[in-house]
């Protein structure tokens, strides 16, 4: 009996990455175009689907919790949303003030 041969999900999508760089290269431009438009519509579907669905696991297992689970939530909301601030404020401050020093650097 032949032994099947099982791929992990990490060699799927690593053959997939091949698959596409190298399909890219041969296929026409007209055809890459919609593989182009399916990533971008895919995307973006990803991106509005993945923050409801930890959302919807997140939620009801804090609601396990019982007592204090209200406290729990808001307390690692605060954390999320002050994390994406500072981080925010800090790639802005930090990019004004190294960016002008690389730009005037590079000018002809």
């Amino acid at each position: 009996m032949k032994k099947r041969i099982r791929i992990s999900l990490l060699g799927w999508v690593a053959m997939a990455i091949v698959t596409g760089i190298a399909l890219g290269k041969v296929l026409p431009a007209e055809v890459v175009r919609i593989f182009v438009t399916f990533n971008a519509l895919f995307g973006n579907f990803l991106s509005f689907a993945i923050p409801l669905i930890i959302l919807g696991l997140v939620a009801p297992a804090i609601g396990e919790l019982g007592k204090g689970a209200g406290r729990l939530l808001v307390i690692t909301t605060v954390i999320a949303y002050g994390s994406t601030i500072f981080s925010g404020f800090f790639t802005y401050f930090s990019g004004s003030v190294v960016f002008p020093h690389i730009l005037t650097a590079i000018r002809i």
